[in-house]
């Protein structure tokens, strides 16, 4: 899976990707490309509240970015508690599931080989190159 962000126009469970016909569970793998909302803003959520087991990968960078950029966006969101995501708690278990992964080295998961480039958008971004049954 490639990035797991919310829509910023969207509030509550609105706001989530569409994964209704995905198995959360069946997914092996979650590269993250960099720490905007809309491409890591449902990342507690999803791996704090879903059946995913798999791994989780991002750069440094992002990481440490992604860890206040989301602590913010939970304290001065105005939603109400029963519509927010996720908890400042999810948030903190959820830096426990992330691992991290440096400019062009090569990791492997369930057959799946990857590594990343500096994408340039921003601090830390980064354009994953996936490698599956010897097809790039």
């Amino acid at each position: 899976m490639l990035d797991c962000g919310i829509h910023p126009g969207l509030e509550g469970m609105d706001a989530l990707p569409y994964i209704d016909l995905i198995d959360p569970a069946e997914i092996d793998l979650l590269l993250i490309s960099h720490f905007h909302l809309d491409h890591c803003g449902a990342l507690p959520w999803f791996l704090q509240k879903t059946s995913f087991k798999g791994r989780t990968f991002m750069t440094h960078a992002t990481k440490a970015i992604y860890r206040w950029l989301l602590s913010d966006y939970v304290k001065v969101s105005n939603i109400s508690a029963d519509d927010m995501l996720y908890t400042e708690t999810d948030l903190e278990e959820s830096m426990d599931k992330i691992e991290t992964i440096n400019f062009h080295e090569v990791k492997e998961v369930a057959g799946i080989k990857f590594w990343c480039y500096h994408a340039g958008h921003v601090l830390g971004a980064a354009m994953f190159m996936i490698e599956i049954a010897g097809v790039k």
